[in-house]
């Protein structure tokens, strides 16, 4: 086989980048700045059957950049038709899901993209689309730091102690996830993110077509043994003979 002209790279497979976490964690201001500056990514939002929210006073990140907003009757006609790729009642009358057809258009199309989820809706997402879905788990550095963020948005105290109780119980999930990030602070968690992309569209496993080039390949014999001139049994001395072992 001549592989002078021959590609040794691939392209790789689209990745479903899922940052996960407690909420107030800052998860949504860094996707929103981690999809301004890297135009590849993309982004596919909710439906959710929740009232939108104003504004957030301290990110101006708003509602309807991130979900559709349907009713009950809506949210549940689309479940019987087989709409979503995943869903979950995150509460009493709260129900959030992901569209399927845009996550097969993704891999068709060959796009990457980010979710902004809670680690129940990452491990329901993995589990329909495992080859696919890498888990980034994202955290304050503390939860006395985590209390703080929640007062800064206008949280009250009795809001912040539950999604503190609720964050505790999203950390037990850490361990599902392939990658951590602690959120010190946006521009440190974008370079770890950018890092997290950058290795997973260098992993062997992910990439397509390398079979047609290393497939073609001889196996190695001896993993410690180089043998560009193929002489290595020429210098294998017959029993006895010069250069025996003793």
């Amino acid at each position: 086989m001549n592989l002078d002209e021959h590609p040794l790279g691939a392209a790789a497979r689209p990745r479903f980048f899922v940052v996960s976490g407690p909420g107030g964690t800052g998860k949504s201001t860094v996707i929103r700045r981690w999809l301004q500056a890297d135009p590849e990514l993309g982004y596919v939002r909710n439906y959710t059957t929740r009232q939108r929210r104003p504004a957030d006073p301290v990110s101006g990140i708003d509602d309807a950049d991130w979900f559709h907003f349907v009713s009950v009757a809506e949210f549940r006609q689309r479940i019987e038709e087989g709409f979503f790729a995943q869903w979950a009642n995150a509460a009493k009358g709260y129900a959030s899901g992901t569209p399927l057809a845009p996550l097969e258009e993704a891999i068709a199309s060959v796009q990457d993209l980010v979710f902004d989820y809670t680690p129940q809706l990452y491990l329901n997402l993995r589990r329909r689309f495992r080859e696919q879905t890498v888990g980034i788990f994202m955290v304050p550095p503390s939860l006395a730091e985590l209390r703080r963020r929640l007062a800064g948005r206008g949280d009250s105290e009795e809001q912040i102690d539950l999604k503190e109780r609720m964050a505790i119980q999203d950390l037990a999930y850490m361990d599902e996830h392939d990658y951590l990030v602690v959120n010190h602070e946006v521009e440190r968690a974008l370079a770890t993110l950018a890092a997290i992309k950058s290795a997973e569209k260098a992993r062997i496993a992910a990439l397509d077509g390398l079979d047609d080039t290393y497939g073609q390949l001889p196996p190695p014999s001896m993993l410690f043994y180089y043998d560009p001139h193929d002489q290595r049994l020429d210098h294998v001395h017959s029993e006895g003979g010069e250069g025996a072992a003793p």
